[in-house]
């Protein structure tokens, strides 16, 4: 790949305006907040001060674009291109240029005043990432004279996005012990019920969602690890298999110059966290990249297989993904000209035939494997609502799952119909439409996953789609795909206008979050654990069965002691069967509630809010509240609440019960 080169006064012209324009954006913005927050400006320096900075970066910025117009245009662009003098002995400054180009972004959105002040005003976050970003690109140019311009940006572009993206899951890497997040405590949970004899003593079904995910997560219950291990590890696999994707393509590609590569790899890891792809559902995409040949027919079978097998116990709308990779990158390295219709397309059909009914057998072994009693439940997904609105913008996604999805795959397309354009005599029409029909069909999946109700607050579910883009996007931006005329492809040059829409999206997906910590008192943490065994040993004394909705971790990691396990009703569950509306299973939920079948409920505190559709994942809320809370608190009553912890005990009404 060759990018065509601004010129050097159009380089300029484009820093000078997108700064002045960041600068006044960020200036409407925090005016638009003052306001709202009933602000007077006349009275407060800081908000003045700001306001007055920004509007004189603003103005500088917008007067040096119009000076580019002036006879002072050269002494503008060399006043700006200062590290092209500095003397080679004082090079040694980048040293400390850069790493602070590289950490400003991040330092800065870990200090609590400006994740107050400025988390919610996005052009503030996006002047102060640009002004990081310029810092950078001029700490390049002075260790680096020859590095052009453009690639300078791009490479501090990537390198901040990416440090970010890797600081933002290590502070969660904690011991503090209750669950920090909605899904956090199933991710902890789920994973030992592979291991429940070692774990509990005691056999238990294995998990209905994503057994792949927790059978990786599985391992540290191997040498009775303590929570932030468990953490430490998530997190850990997380970046390796997302990242390992990168090498596995890389090996497929001839990319020139070892800069080069580690630029197009750092991109390529930052678009697959974009959605991002579950870790889990990067292994089959891995396998098939390593193992797939043209070639030998019995080794990309077995990739096939393998992927197949793994897809399977993972998830539904990845059954057909193996067969799909082997079939795209057939089309991709096998050119059509000269062979019979059928036999050419024999191979590639039979992979993805195979490869899906493989995972669908797959899919019923784990089912008979699970011990789980109800089948049905694996298929709750299937009888879910589709929320169409989500679509387009809405309270729990800001940009809509379709404009998100063509904001994030646009350029890419645009790139490819470049690159197609120019070599248009390299392809068969035939070889065209099938590796555009996969994407298709992945596109058109993705969203209706997308829009079942639990879903549509990012774009991990268009993963699969995602992955076959970036597959089909490297083999022909790096010409690796095989010509009609079996000679040797040939690179197409991309304006670069085109190679910076390429990074925005994924450049930005990670930007907009803050770096947390987790700070918390010891003292008073193992306070309310002490606090939660009292109330375990009076449930025990009684006789009763304990219920853990939430918090399981705390049973699996044995923080909590003489707590027998029950299985069901663990919260996760129960939201996919309310979601899906199972009518048995809930029925069976309510009559444990009415009959009062524990003694103590370990839940969140259950708030009964029925929420409008205009407010953030309110159907979710909704079915929840009316399908599970609601058979909860007319049967049982709030017994102690630690907010802290985020955590609620319900123990039986007595005498009339009172609904809410």
């Amino acid at each position: 790949m060759n990018i065509i080169q601004p010129s050097r006064l159009t380089f300029w012209r484009s820093i000078f305006a997108l700064s002045a324009a960041l600068a006044f954006l960020s200036v409407t913005q925090i005016l638009g907040s003052a306001n709202q927050l009933g602000v007077d400006l006349s009275a407060s320096k800081s908000w003045m001060g700001l306001v007055v900075l920004l509007s004189f970066i603003g103005l500088l910025s917008f007067l040096f674009f119009a000076a580019t117009w002036s006879r002072y245009r050269e002494r503008i662009l060399s006043l700006a291109e200062f590290p092209e003098r500095v003397s080679s002995d004082l090079h040694w400054i980048s040293i400390f240029v850069l790493p602070l180009a590289l950490v400003g972004f991040s330092l800065v959105f870990r200090l609590p005043f400006a994740q107050e002040f400025f988390g919610g005003l996005g052009w503030m976050r996006f002047l102060i990432f640009w002004s990081f970003s310029l810092i950078g690109m001029w700490g390049i140019k002075l260790f680096h004279r020859d590095t052009t311009w453009l690639i300078a940006l791009i490479a501090i572009v990537l390198c901040q996005s990416t440090l970010h993206l890797l600081l933002i899951y290590w502070p969660r890497v904690t011991d503090y012990p209750f669950a920090m997040g909605w899904s956090e405590t199933s991710r902890y949970y789920y994973p030992s019920l592979f291991l429940s004899e070692k774990v509990y003593g005691h056999g238990y079904p294995w998990p209905i969602l994503h057994p792949t995910l927790h059978l990786l997560l599985a391992p540290p219950y191997l040498f009775d690890a303590p929570l932030w291990v468990h953490r430490a590890w998530q997190v850990a696999l997380r970046y390796v298999l997302v990242g390992a994707v990168v090498p596995a393509l890389m090996t497929r590609l001839s990319i020139p110059g070892r800069a080069t590569r580690w630029l197009v790899g750092i991109w390529m890891f930052l678009f697959l966290f974009m959605g991002p792809i579950y870790f889990h559902l990067a292994i089959p995409v891995i396998i098939l990249l390593l193992g797939f040949s043209s070639q030998n027919e019995r080794r990309t079978w077995v990739a096939v297989i393998l992927a197949s097998i793994w897809c399977g116990w993972s998830r539904l709308n990845w059954y057909p993904m193996p067969g799909m990779i082997a079939a795209v990158l057939y089309l991709m390295e096998v050119p059509y000209r000269g062979k019979n219709l059928w036999s050419y397309l024999l191979k590639p059909a039979l992979w993805f035939v195979t490869g899906t009914l493989i995972a669908l057998v797959g899919q019923r072994i784990y089912v008979a494997l699970s011990g789980v009693p109800d089948i049905g439940i694996f298929y709750t997904s299937l009888a879910s609502d589709l929320l169409w609105y989500r679509l387009w913008p809405n309270a729990s996604y800001f940009l809509g799952i379709l404009p998100g999805a063509l904001l994030a795959s646009l350029p890419i397309w645009i790139a490819m119909f470049i690159v197609i354009r120019s070599r248009r005599n390299d392809w068969h029409p035939l070889r065209l439409a099938l590796i555009f029909a996969a994407l298709l069909v992945l596109f058109l999946g993705g969203l209706v996953v997308s829009l079942k109700i639990g879903g549509g607050a990012n774009l991990h579910n268009m993963d699969a789609y995602f992955s076959l883009l970036l597959i089909i996007f490297a083999y022909l931006i790096f010409a690796r795909y095989r010509p009609e005329d079996e000679g040797v492809a040939r690179p197409v040059s991309l304006h670069w206008l085109l190679i910076i829409s390429l990074i925005v999206m994924p450049a930005w997906s990670y930007l907009q979050f803050n770096i947390g910590s987790v700070n918390y008192n010891a003292a008073q943490t193992q306070t309310v654990l002490t606090q939660l065994q009292g109330y375990i040993d009076q449930a025990n004394a009684r006789g009763g069965e304990i219920l853990f909705i939430t918090q399981r971790q705390l049973l699996s990691m044995h923080m909590l002691n003489n707590v027998a396990l029950v299985p069901e009703y663990e919260r996760e569950d129960l939201m996919e069967i309310a979601m899906s509306d199972n009518t048995p299973y809930l029925e069976k939920f309510r009559a444990d509630m009415e009959h009062q079948r524990f003694a103590l409920i370990v839940v969140d505190p259950l708030n009964y809010n029925v929420l409008s559709k205009n407010r953030s994942f309110a159907e979710e809320n909704n079915v929840w509240v009316l399908r599970i809370m609601k058979s909860i608190l007319c049967n049982y009553r709030e017994e102690a609440v630690f907010p802290a912890a985020e955590i609620a005990l319900y123990v039986p009404q007595e005498g009339a019960r009172q609904c809410p």
